[in-house]
């Protein structure tokens, strides 16, 4: 009987085993699929596609990403720029506007398509020697 208990024992540890290993395969599977998908939007904010628009950022990030001017897109969105909207997402600018928040991230970057037409950039040349340009940041790392 002794030994039943231990045979039993042995299982359920082993069967613990097995579903811890099974728990960490998927972790790790959804750990590489995020870090796969950071990077794909990482290129695509470092290449400038107005597709790396989402929902959770506000116009501020957006102006900054894509150099946009804030005023600019909050007119596109027949808007009036201001201290309290800085920090809303589009989602809650949607909200507020009473407005499906797909409608709002389409507005906004069909509007940074529209101003880089109107304002193609400029290109000047740099003196011998100062055409280094410094890479973005990669997200997660800490420069000092």
């Amino acid at each position: 009987m002794d030994r039943l208990s231990e045979r039993a024992k042995l299982g359920l540890l082993c069967l613990l085993l097995l579903l811890t290993l099974g728990i960490l395969a998927f972790t790790t599977v959804n750990a590489l699929q995020a870090a796969r998908s950071l990077q794909m939007q990482y290129s695509a904010v470092k290449s400038g596609d107005v597709n790396a628009i989402h929902p959770w950022m506000t116009i501020h990030v957006v102006s900054s990403i894509f150099h946009v001017p804030e005023g600019y897109l909050y007119r596109s969105l027949n808007m009036e720029d201001s201290v309290t909207l800085r920090h809303a997402t589009l989602y809650e600018l949607a909200n507020r506007k009473r407005q499906p928040v797909d409608q709002v991230v389409r507005t906004i970057k069909r509007a940074v398509l529209t101003y880089r037409k109107q304002h193609p950039l400029i290109s000047t040349p740099s003196p011998p020697g100062h055409n280094v340009q410094r890479p973005l940041p990669t997200p997660g790392r800490a420069h000092y």
